[in-house]
């Protein structure tokens, strides 16, 4: 594995055909595919290796634990724009409730601002996603727009929550 960059308790690596099993089974998790999207699909490993093969040369990345190099997830930029760039993080149901998140956020953050010499980064959010806006909000992001209503999920309204951390500014 040829490492891009480390953050606190992880490294950082395009993402691995070694991999795959390990992310189908995370993107065909219905709680976690429920956070990332309204649209509901099932991922095929054929689906994920072409996935993998697009992302070699880009800013999209997958997570591993710096002791151990167990994989925790992908992360990256989905959008880079005018200065701006959008983040997201997805981390396999066993790998969640261990502190990575704050980690792959940071950074991400740190590659954004040092390496992509953004001056804005942003994440896109779901209203009933508590735990992911209970982390992006104590590392200083903060919203900035909000789409009412985009989903329903259990009775509920589910709104698309937009949180921005600007270079020098609000956290960074």
């Amino acid at each position: 594995m040829e490492i891009v960059f480390a953050y606190g308790k992880c490294v950082f690596a395009h993402p691995r055909v070694e991999n795959v099993d390990d992310m189908v089974e995370m993107m065909n998790n219905e709680k976690i595919s429920s956070m990332l999207s309204a649209r509901r699909r099932v991922i095929t490993r054929e689906f994920e290796i072409e996935w993998i093969n697009q992302h070699q040369n880009d800013h999209t990345f997958s997570a591993y634990d710096c002791e151990t190099l167990e994989y925790i997830g992908n992360c990256g930029y989905n959008e880079i724009d005018g200065g701006r760039g959008e983040i997201g993080i997805t981390i396999c149901e066993h790998m969640q409730g261990k502190h990575y998140a704050k980690d792959i956020i940071l950074g991400l953050v740190r590659y954004g601002f040092e390496e992509l010499g953004l001056d804005e980064i942003y994440a896109i959010v779901f209203s009933d996603n508590v735990r992911s806006l209970n982390c992006v909000t104590q590392l200083g992001f903060q919203e900035y727009a909000r789409n009412k209503n985009i989903l329903e999920r259990n009775g509920i309204p589910v709104d698309d929550i937009f949180l921005s951390l600007k270079r020098g500014g609000n956290g960074a």
